[in-house]
């Protein structure tokens, strides 16, 4: 190996290494340099040189939180740091044919700003990433932000997503979307990385964080909102297909001879399970007046004729449902199914109602049953996920400056 080969490699380690630290610190909050060492295995004075390192570019600070050790620990009580908070920042957006939301997060993966606003359904896609990009910027001039603290933008989009390219292959409900390279657009616009996935993928990897504390499981999410969104988390990771966002469940065909789909096949789950859809079917039954909120609030009504209108539609739904879910349990196997709707009560009714059927016919006895769970859309938390993007990035590419 040359001198220069060499020299690279070193400070990739090194680098590698420094975020190592960093990525800890994030995870635990505080944390000691002798902790550190423990969990690592690295050296103790390889961890000095990393300490000091990123204290003198004002990455960590010192804390002074009084932590009480455990009483066999003896000697010098340890010194914690923490991560400042205002070091770095981070930028997250996740938009479909309604609404766009930008969160941005410090350094600790804090939210300090976070903003949504309503996209017109006549909307083309460059029009709906300029309105965003808009915001975007007016919220970097809100906090005064320099582009050298901006570690990266993470995007959410609608439809199946090429993440490598960067691009929306097919949405059949915006416009244009599919001609724009996202990726592109925002990187000139801001001279900042930019990571594109699809939206339900960074909805599900919040909800990972925040559901799975070893992140050692998975979890499948289900979105019910303008499509039918599908999404993988593993161990923390993103599954897809090569570099393409799979599990498209929405265009999983329930019936060959079904309801005919913006993508041309019949019986796609999404032209029974879309937020438009339900609504439809519920009016077709008599109930003109009829929106995801008001289902909730019927739902949560104790009785009445409408309730069970709109209940016999949902258990409908819910069969639909599980018979996809069954056939993804069968191929991945996930710990937990989440079910996601703009409406709690919803999202709840529909995951007991799944339960209850996918319990009516168990998966192969070899194959574990999934817990399911019911979860409210909150578009401040799609924005976190869509920072978790970068964030990972972040932790291990070695080539990215500080």
């Amino acid at each position: 190996m040359n001198a220069h080969k060499s020299a690279l490699r070193g400070i990739n380690i090194r680098k590698g290494n420094e975020k190592l630290v960093l990525q800890l610190i994030q995870q635990y909050g505080h944390i000691s340099q002798s902790r550190i060492v423990d969990i690592t295995g690295l050296k103790a004075p390889t961890i000095l040189r990393i300490f000091t390192n990123l204290s003198d570019m004002g990455l960590i600070q010192k804390t002074s939180i009084n932590i009480i050790e455990p009483a066999e620990k003896k000697g010098r009580k340890p010194v914690y740091y923490t991560l400042n908070p205002n070091a770095l920042f981070v930028i997250g957006v996740e938009f479909w044919v309604s609404y766009a939301t930008v969160v941005i997060t410090d350094f600790t993966r804090k939210p300090v700003i976070s903003q949504s606003i309503p996209i017109d359904p006549n909307c083309t896609g460059i029009q709906a990433l300029t309105k965003i990009s808009h915001l975007i910027r007016e919220l970097i001039a809100k906090l005064n932000l320099q582009t050298e603290q901006i570690i990266g933008i993470g995007i959410g989009a609608p439809g199946r997503v090429d993440t490598h390219k960067g691009i929306v292959q097919f949405y059949s409900r915006m416009s244009g979307l599919d001609e724009i390279n996202i990726k592109e657009f925002f990187t000139e616009k801001f001279d900042i990385e930019v990571l594109v996935h699809n939206n339900t993928s960074i909805i599900a990897m919040n909800e990972y964080q925040n559901t799975f504390a070893e992140k050692k499981k998975s979890l499948f999410a289900v979105l019910l909102r303008g499509g039918v969104g599908g999404a993988y988390i593993n161990k923390g990771e993103i599954v897809t297909s090569g570099n393409l966002t799979s599990f498209e469940i929405g265009h999983m065909s329930i019936n060959p001879d079904g309801r005919l789909c913006g993508c041309g096949w019949r019986g796609c789950l999404e032209t029974y399970l879309s937020e438009k859809s339900i609504i439809k079917d519920i009016q077709d039954e008599g109930i003109d007046a009829v929106t995801i909120e008001s289902i909730g609030e019927s739902l949560a009504a104790a009785a009445g004729k409408e309730k069970k209108i709109i209940t016999g539609v949902l258990d409908e739904k819910s069969k639909q449902l599980a018979f996809a879910l069954k056939n993804v349990t069968n191929l991945l196997s996930p710990d937990l199914f989440l079910i996601i709707t703009r409406n709690s009560e919803l999202s709840t009714y529909m995951a007991r109602k799944v339960k209850e059927e996918l319990k009516k016919s168990p998966p192969f006895p070899e194959i574990h049953t999934p817990k399911i769970k019911g979860v409210l859309y909150n578009s401040a938390n799609a924005g976190l996920g869509a920072c978790d993007l970068v964030f990972q990035n972040f932790w291990k590419s070695t080539h990215t400056a500080f």
